[in-house]
């Protein structure tokens, strides 16, 4: 062998390794950009989206049908379900991500008993409601301030005695909302999250069983990305709940994985007196109502006679 092919060979067989590693980076560094891409469309579009398939009369409840423009041009829809002593009492109920204003009906139609005005609404992107997206909370707090104001031009009784019912992602962007409506008078809070990455931590090992670094990291910049919004992660509940002084009960399930009670408690810790924590013994994530119905409407109905009028 001459001299030059003996160095190309050497040269060769030094480089291979670092060629190698190169290329393995770039497919680590491809997946993790597919992942998150893939990963953030999951988030703006929930994947198993429940059918709007429960209507009031299923019960027997009588409802007016009720649509909303938001700030931003999405028309929203809602119902209205009176009391049954027609009373002005009123609690709005925010569902969660990926559900929609009629699976919150069995858990909470036992609210006409205790003389409230039910209100309930889709947010964007999930039941009748327009848009195609969700940001959980961003946009979301446009359809809350959207729904209060609503109330407020139709029924400004109701809206003066008025409480909200959250659930999950519901709870978190009321939790949000509230310091923006003082006239909300009480607000109960099942499985709220405290902060959004530490959500999108634990949402992306449940459903993707993936680390925080580098692939969700990868997953909040595709989303700041695709939806347009620089601050979409900066909205996390305990950043705005301080900022409120509505009485506040928030409800955590002792079997929660997604937003488990230490969060619940953190959140809770965020939130000023008069306030009240819950954990209901072996409930999953917003199972709490079918872990306890007895309870759970027993401890809601008085929180709401202690704050509404």
């Amino acid at each position: 062998m001459n001299a030059p092919a003996a160095v190309h060979k050497m040269y060769t067989a030094d480089m291979e390794p670092a060629v190698l590693a190169a290329s393995a980076l770039g497919t680590a560094a491809a997946a993790d950009l597919l992942l998150g891409y893939y990963g953030a469309g999951m988030l703006m579009h929930p994947p198993a989206m429940s059918p709007m398939e429960i209507f009031p009369d299923r019960f027997g409840a009588s409802y007016e049908k009720i649509s909303f423009p938001t700030p931003d041009g999405l028309t929203l829809s809602g119902w209205f379900i009176p009391s049954a002593d027609g009373g002005d009492r009123t609690v709005l109920v925010c569902h969660g991500w990926g559900d929609n204003k009629g699976l919150m009906l069995e858990q909470t139609l036992f609210l006409r008993r205790e003389g409230c005005n039910l209100f309930y609404f889709d947010f964007r992107g999930h039941g009748e409601s327009g848009g195609n997206r969700v940001t959980l909370g961003k946009e979301e707090l446009l359809d809350f301030s959207a729904a209060v104001d609503c109330l407020r031009r139709t029924r400004p009784k109701c809206a003066a005695n008025l409480a909200v019912l959250g659930q999950s992602m519901g709870a978190a962007v009321a939790a949000m909302g509230l310091a923006a409506h003082p006239e909300i008078k009480a607000a109960v809070l099942e499985s709220p999250f405290a902060d959004f990455h530490q959500v999108g931590r634990r949402w992306g090992w449940s459903r993707l069983r993936v680390p925080y670094f580098p692939v969700i990291m990868t997953v909040m910049y595709m989303a700041r990305l695709r939806t347009g919004h620089a601050d979409i992660d900066s909205y996390s509940p305990e950043s705005f709940l301080p900022a409120a002084r509505t009485p506040v009960l928030m409800i955590a399930g002792e079997k929660d994985m997604l937003m488990p009670p230490a969060d619940v408690l953190r959140l809770f810790g965020a939130a000023h007196e008069p306030k009240e924590y819950w954990q209901v013994p072996g409930a999953a994530h917003a199972k709490c109502h079918e872990a306890a119905p007895a309870a759970y409407e027993a401890r809601v109905g008085a929180f709401l006679r202690a704050h509404l009028d």
